[in-house]
């Protein structure tokens, strides 16, 4: 029997970049996982995506590249989506869809027994609505000019030449893992003048297509969601990450001045995802309603909480798996002490770390566990029911010939 898990990325994310991952080293990390809870035909696959494309054009992508890996074919299929990922899967996954000619969508979500999302905004993000009122899209379409042309490349190498020297400062002074440390080690160190670089590729895209962050307003997910219908046979589930409302400023942040800026971006950020205008009145689960005592994460939890882009409440879909203390890409293997010393992006000081990391991912691999189970049940049932009615029907027409 084959199972396929398709690990899908969120805003601004690409499969890889630069050399790294998204998802960094939960590919590998499930897998075993799910072999040894007795799941031996199974592959892992990380999708690429549209950096900032629009949910149906992320979601219409998806599902051609799920197609050419069998999607169509496989015995089983499971969508674990990260962030706005988790929106793609949904829409891929909802019965009546129409996002290619013909009938596939059916063929695939007939075959999906579950749909894991990860830190998803199903009610929208205040950020989201933020950005619609700052010059977001300008910026995504100037960088996407720049990586389409020989002067604007040559521009950006320099801007990064530049950024590896201060991350060089920032190690004199004693930060080692600071976030300009990993751009320079991920991206001026593969970054080639090729127009076939991926980078440059991924700033192209940038410009194409620039539909999420209307997509993920509050308004916006209303519609999606009285639109987007769920699959009755597929499970859904939902693992919620919070982070600590953050600290002010220290001294010893004047020793990493890069650092005590990203600090800085984060206090806004966190900021502007607790400002919910109202209640989420169609909310799967109400802040108040999330029984901590079942949950891993010690925070209280209220309708101001949030993981530094997407409130808490705004997470709640199915069933609710954890709540993990951690920030929006710390689940996703992206946080500072991870074994391979990739940096914090986000300095939330959420103290998310190799353990809490293992935690979330084999809770997902046991929901993962469960669905397969569940549905191989539902299919003995199945195949028990019809041999019970073929023998009702040979004893039905033995009666009549007697």
């Amino acid at each position: 029997m084959s199972v396929q898990v398709y690990l899908i990325p969120g805003f601004m994310g690409l499969r890889t970049l630069g050399g790294g991952s998204y998802f960094r080293r939960v590919p590998d990390m499930l897998t075993a996982a799910l072999r040894e809870r007795g799941i031996d035909d199974v592959t892992v696959y990380e999708c690429p995506s549209l950096a900032s494309g629009a949910i149906a054009q992320r979601a219409r992508q998806l599902l051609v590249w799920m197609l050419e890996r069998g999607a169509a074919e496989a015995d089983s299929v499971h969508l674990v989506g990260h962030s706005s990922g988790g929106l793609d899967a949904r829409l891929l996954a909802a019965p009546g869809v129409r996002l290619l000619d013909g009938e596939v969508e059916a063929r695939v979500g007939g075959r999906v027994r579950s749909l894991i999302s990860v830190s998803t905004p199903h009610h929208g993000t205040p950020v989201a609505n933020l950005l619609l009122t700052l010059p977001f899209h300008r910026t995504l379409e100037k960088l996407g000019r720049f990586g389409a042309t020989r002067p604007g490349q040559a521009v950006l190498l320099l801007t990064m030449q530049i950024l590896e020297l201060l991350a060089q400062l920032e190690e004199w002074l004693g930060r080692e893992d600071s976030i300009l440390d990993a751009a320079a080690d991920r991206l001026l160190q593969h970054v080639a003048r090729r127009t076939d670089d991926p980078t440059w590729e991924y700033l192209h895209e940038l410009a194409r297509d620039r539909g999420a962050a209307p997509d993920l307003t509050t308004d916006s997910m209303q519609l999606f969601n009285a639109a987007v219908r769920d699959r009755p046979e597929t499970r859904y589930s939902s693992l919620i990450t919070v982070a600590p409302p953050p600290r002010g400023p220290r001294a010893r942040d004047l020793l990493a001045p890069i650092h005590g800026v990203a600090k800085l971006a984060f206090r806004v950020l966190y900021g502007m995802a607790s400002r919910v205008v109202g209640e989420y009145p169609d909310a799967a689960v109400k802040p108040a309603a999330l029984n901590l005592g079942d949950f891993s994460a010690p925070l209280s939890i209220d309708r101001h909480s949030n993981d530094g882009i997407v409130p808490c409440q705004s997470q709640a879909y199915g069933a609710v798996l954890d709540i993990v203390q951690g920030d929006h890409l710390d689940i996703v293997g992206q946080f500072r002490g991870a074994r391979d010393d990739h940096a914090e992006w986000l300095p939330s000081g959420a103290r998310f770390g190799e353990l809490e990391f293992k935690s979330a991912w084999s809770q997902i691999a046991d929901e993962l566990t469960a669905s397969e189970r569940a549905w191989d049940g539902r299919r003995g049932e199945v195949a028990r029911g019809s041999t019970a009615k073929k023998r009702a029907g040979k004893k039905a027409r033995r009666k009549r010939a007697a």
